[in-house]
């Protein structure tokens, strides 16, 4: 396949998944594994103004993840501890360890994330293209989700 060739079937493959909301939080592939030989890929997470807004508790199974507070206040929990960021903060987040992100204040949060290795932005990709709606309103507590995350991506809801 010629390199324009290429770039027209990435660019096909990366519309298609571009975007996705769950539960009012956007969430946008910016740089695909295809593109870093699955090393890794970088996601952002938009949250909206208005209520504070969360990520529930849960863990991934294959990747690490850094975090880098690109806008608003955030409070984290990462296994036993209460960490707060806001603009530029970074923080890395093993794998097996459980997490979760709330957004603090009325203002609009944004969160730059990379995984590592790729392969989690593959459920954003069936996510994003899912015509189903109830699929996509509540990811916390809607089996399908549950069951693709664990099954698929060793990804899981924590519940204490």
């Amino acid at each position: 396949m010629s390199e324009k060739r290429d770039n027209e079937v990435f660019s096909q493959d990366y519309k298609s998944m571009d975007q996705c909301n769950l539960d009012g939080i956007n969430y946008k592939v910016l740089v695909l594994g295809n593109q870093t030989q699955n090393k890794y890929f970088i996601i952002e997470i938009t949250f909206p103004p208005g209520e504070e807004t969360e990520i529930p508790l849960h863990k991934h199974g294959n990747e690490a993840l850094a975090i880098q507070v690109i806008e608003g206040n955030f409070s984290f929990r990462y296994g036993k501890k209460t960490l707060e960021g806001n603009k530029d903060t970074l923080l890395r987040f093993e794998r097996d360890t459980n997490h979760s992100y709330r957004k603090i204040g009325k203002d609009q949060g944004k969160l730059l994330v990379t995984y590592t290795p790729a392969g989690l932005e593959n459920f954003f990709r069936e996510i994003g293209t899912s015509t189903m709606e109830d699929f996509k309103k509540s990811v916390a507590f809607d089996p399908v989700i549950v069951h693709l995350l664990e099954s698929n991506y060793n990804w899981r809801f924590v519940f204490e």
